[in-house]
């Protein structure tokens, strides 16, 4: 795996751990942080990979609607971690 797609799997898992631990609030601004970054990386790095890129920015605007929900927060991190784990395959 080349390190543009490492640098962004690590940033979506920083993203997965703050959404995961449900006994603590969630924290948005570093979900919005690391999830903005992974799709800088994503523009600069691998302009091709729209697919990924697009549902990332789709996940990232549903941060405030899952903020508060510990059962949506789970999904929603179960599916970030689902684009990190499809970056090791393309």
């Amino acid at each position: 795996m080349n390190r543009n797609k490492l640098n962004i799997r690590m940033d979506l898992m920083r993203v997965v751990k703050t959404a995961l631990e449900i006994d603590k609030p969630f924290e948005k601004a570093i979900a919005y942080m690391f999830l903005d970054k992974a799709l800088q990386e994503f523009k600069s790095n691998l302009p091709k990979e729209t697919l990924l890129r697009n549902e990332l920015q789709k996940f990232n605007s549903q941060i405030d609607d899952i903020s508060n929900d510990p059962l949506k927060r789970i999904h929603w991190g179960e599916k970030v971690m689902t684009i990190a784990s499809r970056l090791g395959s393309i």
